[in-house]
């Protein structure tokens, strides 16, 4: 599935979310973290993410991450179908 260039509800785990309060991101109070998906890889996910200084480019780990949540029908699916 490709997933760059959607915006996403992310699921973190509590890892993720304090990896994310480490670099400086304000979370809401929701399990569900919305994001903007730059591009997806086998480590995780590049997401932008707002700072004070602007906008930042951030690498959020597989690991981290128990879920990701897209509104119906926007993302584009690669490979087999069965």
């Amino acid at each position: 599935m490709r997933l760059a260039g959607q915006e996403a509800a992310v699921i973190l785990t509590e890892d993720g979310k304090a990896v994310l309060e480490m670099a400086a991101v304000n979370l809401p109070d929701s399990p569900l973290i919305s994001l903007s998906i730059e591009e997806s890889e086998d480590l995780g996910l590049w997401v932008r993410l707002p700072r004070q200084d602007g906008m930042h480019l951030f690498l959020l780990r597989w690991e981290y991450i128990l879920g990701v949540d897209l509104p119906g029908g926007v993302a584009k699916v690669v490979g087999l179908k069965g």
